[in-house]
């Protein structure tokens, strides 16, 4: 039975597990780092999606820290050395006003072709960090007509 076990096994041993959710962790903070905005997700099924985001968010978490201790604990799943240096310093002071939740899984269409697998896209939240340090501008909204909800009421008024 499996009463009280919370692990996804994604069909294989404990260690290719690990290095599968290693290595996409290892990509999504590689295109955190990216200057440009276009394509900083990554694209995998939905389950490893969920899998993979406690990960990097720890690894945030980690960098946050800036520690010694902490920089050995994000070396053990990150092991490429230019991620790493840029874990720490470009992406944890980024986040150091935020309190969590440093990852976004949205849920793509169709399910891939092959074996009907959901399919998701992983990718770190900046895009509302980046909006609310941009400054506010001074500049009325435009203004907005209220939409007539019935069908033909515009024509109507419009005679």
């Amino acid at each position: 039975m499996r009463h009280g076990v919370k692990n996804k096994k994604l069909g294989v041993n404990a260690q290719h597990k690990r290095a599968i959710l290693r290595s996409l962790a290892t990509s999504i903070l590689a295109k955190g780092l990216e200057e440009e905005q276009i394509n900083r997700s990554v694209r995998t099924t939905l389950l490893k999606a969920r899998l993979v985001r406690s990960v990097v968010d720890r690894l945030v978490t980690y960098a946050k820290k800036g520690d010694l201790s902490a920089r050995r604990e994000a070396a053990r799943i990150v092991r490429d050395p230019k991620v790493l240096q840029g874990l720490f310093n470009v992406i944890g002071p980024r986040y150091k006003n935020r309190n969590g939740g440093y990852t976004r899984v949205l849920k793509l269409g169709p399910n891939r072709p092959g074996d009907a697998a959901e399919m998701a896209l992983v990718s770190l939240v900046e895009d509302e960090i980046k909006a609310k340090e941009a400054p506010k501008t001074d500049a009325p909204a435009a203004e907005t007509k209220p939409v007539d909800m019935v069908k033909g009421a515009s024509k109507e008024a419009e005679n």
